[in-house]
């Protein structure tokens, strides 16, 4: 089958998606998206206790205020917020997401006011909202001073701490560890690895603090193991092999990772990075077991 190339065309902008059909008069929902806008919150509750009472169930339902919802979180009106929750409209991650994007922390306290568990999963494999905000240094120290914690998982073996350790300033990393990250649990050295800059200088801090450098991936946690094994899940060494990361082999060497484990298809480091055709990698490897066996 021939493959077409993608169009040239510009992307269609978000303004011109077609429209979520709704019960609720998309007049109605524009009027009273304005009205956040513009801080209206008096005709904002008019709109609620006498205009949106005359419509029937039909033409009617909270569910489609959410986009209005999101444009009070853009305002970071409290007001507004608490009105809508008033009126039945229910919490959703999606406005915890939105509000950390956008430094909403009025709109943040509204939600922990209304019984929102800041430590609720943003989804089956996505940690909570603390997990949204790490490479932000405001909203990490606001979010952890109003219970956020740096190791809750999702269903899987991944937590805020993990998202940090990938891509957040050392800065943030060392807050979330003081503030009572453990470097045992969420393959914290494997994230590290997978670092776009000061990986070394991550790696150092994570084993500093007692990470073990010679476990695999998810070992001790089976059910992301049973999840992700077909994807031959090894040491940090089989990962920075396979990502011919010569600098982060040469450390982990030098740190005394144990060449030999296998991962879950069997193989050794060496054997992955030559499968690969690493081959600085593999002359790095072999330099360690000469080292080793000397």
């Amino acid at each position: 089958m021939e493959v077409q190339p993608p169009p040239k065309e510009a992307p269609i902008p978000p303004s011109r998606y077609p429209r979520i059909p709704t019960r609720t008069p998309v007049k109605i929902l524009e009027e009273m998206s304005d009205l956040c806008v513009n801080g209206d919150i008096k005709k904002f509750r008019e709109v609620f206790e006498s205009r949106l009472s005359i419509y029937d169930p039909d033409n009617f339902d909270i569910r489609d205020f959410w986009s209005v919802m999101v444009e009070a979180i853009t305002q970071d009106n409290a007001q507004f917020i608490i009105e809508l929750f008033r009126h039945g409209l229910e919490m959703k991650e999606l406005y915890a997401s939105q509000a950390v994007k956008a430094k909403a922390k009025n709109a943040l306290q509204a939600f922990l006011q209304h019984g929102w568990d800041i430590n609720q999963p943003m989804s089956e494999v996505k940690p909570p909202v603390l997990g949204n905000a790490v490479e932000d240094d405001d909203m990490v120290p606001w979010l952890l001073d109003h219970g956020a914690d740096p190791n809750r998982q999702s269903a899987i073996d991944l937590t805020p701490l993990s998202y940090a350790v990938e891509c957040a300033p050392i800065s943030v990393i060392e807050l979330m560890l003081a503030r009572g990250g453990d470097v045992r649990k969420d393959q914290l050295l494997h994230h590290a690895i997978d670092r776009q800059s000061e990986n070394i200088e991550v790696l150092k801090l994570l084993i500093g603090k007692g990470a073990a450098i010679n476990t695999t991936m998810y070992q001790d946690h089976y059910a992301s193991w049973r999840l992700y094994y077909f994807m031959g899940l090894g040491t940090v060494l089989h990962r920075a092999s396979e990502l011919g990361k010569v600098d982060l082999v040469r450390y982990l060497v030098g740190e005394g990772v144990d060449p030999s484990i296998t991962d879950a298809n069997g193989r050794t480091a060496l054997e992955c990075a030559a499968m690969l055709n690493q081959r600085e990698v593999v002359q790095e490897l072999q330099k360690g077991e000469q080292l080793m066996s000397s």
